[in-house]
């Protein structure tokens, strides 16, 4: 419902605003907010190791600067409905770079789910045929 909620706001409220500021103020709202529910979910993290780093710097780098900014753009461009329906490729691209960073195993229910989700896309993402009337 919040990622909806944001695609809506960010495609017509915020339209003037630029994508770059937009992220910035969501991750300065955002930010506190969930470093005081961390406090509630799962342990906390006592001894940090180098994994734990590389794990923020990656999700600081990639997520926020690089795959946010680009989702934004994007509306910019596009519909909101349109550009939301490829959020679901978010576990599709987490899953591969599991496989790839980390070495996890991709059985073969992983993959007919992978490959489910992209048709999925692909379905609702196809141009309608509608019928000419004659």
């Amino acid at each position: 419902i919040g990622w909806a909620a944001l695609a809506l706001i960010a495609r017509t409220g915020l339209k003037d605003v630029s994508p770059d500021r937009q992220l910035f103020w969501q991750v300065l709202v955002s930010a506190p907010i969930l470093l005081v529910a961390a406090l509630f979910f799962g342990p906390l993290v006592r001894e940090l190791e180098p994994l734990h780093l590389w794990g923020l710097a990656f999700q600081i780098v990639v997520v926020v600067t690089f795959g946010f900014s680009f989702w934004l753009w994007l509306l910019t461009i596009y519909p909101a409905a349109s550009v939301a329906a490829f959020s679901f490729l978010v576990p599709v691209f987490g899953v591969l770079l599991g496989w790839w960073l980390l070495d996890e195993a991709l059985g073969l229910p992983i993959l007919v789910a992978l490959v489910l989700v992209c048709m999925g896309l692909v379905l609702i993402n196809r141009p309608s045929q509608v019928p000419q009337k004659v």
